[in-house]
């Protein structure tokens, strides 16, 4: 895991933004969140009133979210430029006035199944940012989920990859373990998975970090659960495809940190061709 420095600028999701930047901000981020259900950013338009973004499904299907900063609301430019269904979520808080006007809209939820572990990363993470990417952190958790959902991991190693962030450290483990013990269960998880998967991922993830050197893969050992090593390679694809973005041959460790990446993914089975697809769908 990569320990870069956080500062924090725009919010995430600013719901009554009032500039075209802040538009483009909150459509951006909700993208990055539609990832783990199969929808994917084309484009996103500017406006003087806001921006409008264009996603596809897995069959092609284009739909629109249309954000109108908070100066530019109540006079009716919003049905203007419906030109396809209307992709939102619950938390937009604009379906009722969808139905009123009777726009084609779907109603999806990327955080179905994950939601109390989401919230509380979510809430650890706020809105800061990586300062060397100027990326949120909550992109590592959205993103991971999305290729999670590809390789079709389970139910747990979703929310447990949502946590593993408030266990991976010492200082965190200490600060947030007798909270984390209080996630919400339903009648049918008698225990907590989520949490004891966590705990696996961080025994695993921190007995090889960036700054270890290592003879060959036999050095690095991985979990013997698939939901742990299913975390791993989520991890692992997120942080290079950041990595290779930002850092390579920039980095005071590039090759280093160019050699960990690859040798967690040799061993966790994930070939450069598959490593290439699934950064493809990020």
């Amino acid at each position: 895991m990569l320990n870069f420095k956080c500062i924090e600028k725009l919010k995430r999701f600013d719901f009554d933004a009032d500039t075209v930047e802040g538009a483009v901000n909150y459509l951006k981020n909700r993208a990055i969140q539609f990832l783990s259900i199969g929808y994917k950013l084309s484009v996103i338009d500017k406006y003087e009133f806001g921006a409008i973004a264009y996603f596809k499904d897995s069959k092609d299907n284009i739909f629109q979210s249309i954000y109108i900063t908070k100066p530019f609301r109540s006079k009716g430019l919003y049905k203007k430029y419906v030109t396809h269904t209307i992709l939102t979520t619950q938390e937009c808080g604009i379906e009722d006035y969808l139905l009123d006007n009777k726009i084609k809209y779907r109603m999806e939820d990327p955080l179905d199944g994950v939601r109390p572990e989401y919230y509380m990363i979510q809430k650890y993470y706020g809105d800061k940012k990586a300062e060397r990417s100027g990326l949120y952190l909550m992109n590592h958790i959205d993103e991971g989920l999305a290729i999670l959902e590809e390789i079709g991991a389970s139910y747990y190693a979703k929310k447990a990859f949502c946590i593993h962030p408030l266990v991976q450290s010492d200082e965190s483990l200490k600060e947030y373990f007798e909270y984390l013990q209080n996630i919400p269960v339903n009648a049918d998880e008698p225990y907590q998975g989520a949490l004891l998967l966590a705990m696996e991922y961080r025994s695993v993830a921190n007995a090889y970090l960036s700054k270890r050197e290592i003879n060959s893969l036999d050095d690095i050992q991985l979990s013997v659960l698939k939901d742990v090593n299913d975390m791993l390679i989520a991890d692992k694809v997120q942080n290079r495809k950041d990595f290779e973005l930002f850092h390579l041959g920039k980095h005071e460790r590039s090759n280093e940190l160019d050699s960990y990446f690859k040798n967690w993914l040799r061993k966790l089975d994930i070939s450069e061709e598959r490593y290439e697809y699934l950064k493809s769908l990020l």
